[in-house]
């Protein structure tokens, strides 16, 4: 009984208020939320610049690859001609020692 004693008392005048309140609310979360769209327009742009410099950063990475690839050719080679100069000294000093026993 009583309940329907409080709902008789929500008239239009009431129910024109408490929307109107409401739709102020949402007024206000909707600029919030604007807000919010602003600062990730903000963070986009930064990481938007972010990832530029990273970019630059990994062809950097590239060309240092590449000149450490070419680094480490040029050392294989010349281990191997240094291998194959040992060796072909060693096949000197046995003929030599050959010739002289």
């Amino acid at each position: 009984m009583d309940r329907k004693a409080e709902m008789t008392e929500w008239n239009d005048g009431r129910l024109d208020e408490f929307s109107k309140r409401v739709d102020e609310r949402f007024d206000q979360v909707d600029k919030r939320f604007d807000q919010v769209d602003k600062r990730f327009e903000k963070v986009d742009k930064r990481f938007e610049k972010v990832e530029g410099k990273i970019d630059a950063l990994g062809k950097r990475f590239d060309t240092f690859g590449e000149r450490l690839d070419a680094f480490y050719r040029v050392l294989v080679q010349g281990t191997v001609a240094a291998v194959v100069g040992v060796l072909g000294l060693l096949g000197v000093l046995i003929g030599l020692v050959g010739i002289q026993g």
